[in-house]
């Protein structure tokens, strides 16, 4: 088993064997049908999004999993959980840079192995969904643009690699002028 350090809270290394992440984004809608058979619903809004991390902390590094339990326990001066800044691959892929325990922390004995089984859930504290939300009722400037109005709070890690392509291929040629008659 490897020891690289993949899971980091605050910079607070997470050092887990086997460690799987995983993610979930919960979509809210609300049933329409009443008692008929449609299936009509309401779109509710996309909440924060949560990662599952599971792995084997070794009885020999006990102080990994004093360290998880301190960090989920810690609470700011409001009485609050920490928020804490979250380094794993995955969550740079999907923008979660802020979370905050949720659910519960467990550790049980690992089946075969003198190690501790853990699992804990982090949710994403102000979701991009959440700032897109606050953007569009502060009602953002807009520009208009050759391809149409664009928010002036867009920022370029809201783009995808292929948009930020597109996007230095269309400053580099610059903009279209008809011809003049």
């Amino acid at each position: 088993m490897a020891d690289n350090i993949e899971f980091a809270l605050s910079g607070q290394a997470i050092r887990m064997k086997n460690i799987e992440v995983s993610v979930s984004m919960p979509i809210k809608e609300k049933d329409q049908s009443g008692q008929a058979s449609s299936t009509a619903t309401a779109e509710q809004g996309i909440k924060a999004k949560e990662l599952s991390v599971s792995g084997v902390i070794p009885y020999d590094d006990e102080g990994q999993l004093i360290l998880l339990y301190s960090l989920a326990e810690a609470q700011d001066g409001g009485g609050k959980s920490v928020r804490y800044r979250v380094n794993h691959d995955i969550a740079r892929k999907i923008k979660l840079r802020e979370a905050t325990f949720v659910g519960s922390v467990k550790a049980s004995k690992a089946a075969n192995l003198l190690a501790w089984q853990v699992t804990f859930t982090l949710r994403e504290f102000f979701s991009t969904a959440e700032r897109k939300a606050e953007s569009r009722s502060k009602g953002g400037a807009t520009a208009q643009t050759a391809q149409g109005t664009t928010s002036a709070t867009d920022t370029p890690e809201e783009l995808s690699w292929f948009e930020r392509v597109l996007k230095s291929l269309d400053t580099a040629i610059g903009p279209y002028e008809e011809d003049k008659k």
